[in-house]
């Protein structure tokens, strides 16, 4: 019984130190998750850069507006803007 308790809370402590690190890491790539959006220039047809950062998951569309109007946004793949864009989860 004695070992048993002896190998207990150095296991606990791994335990915690492991999912600690497992939850820092986590709320890491939640952070680093939003990129900048890409809007299709209508008169170009090029992706052009917006002001502002979007996730690419979630249910509402990222938009960015300016004086023409009011854009979708993508995220940028090489040279085409094919991937929709959704406005971050708070």
């Amino acid at each position: 019984m004695k070992k048993f308790k002896q190998f207990i809370l150095p296991a606990v402590i791994v335990l915690i130190g492991a999912g600690a690190a497992f939850a820092t890491n986590a709320a890491k790539d939640s952070d680093s998750d939003l990129v900048t959006g890409y809007y299709i220039d209508s008169s170009t047809s090029q992706c052009t850069e917006a002001e502002k950062k979007c996730s690419r998951v979630g249910t509402n569309a990222c938009t960015w507006s300016d004086i023409t109007g009011s854009h979708d946004l993508y995220d940028l793949n090489g040279t085409r803007c094919d991937r929709m864009l959704f406005e971050p989860e708070q």
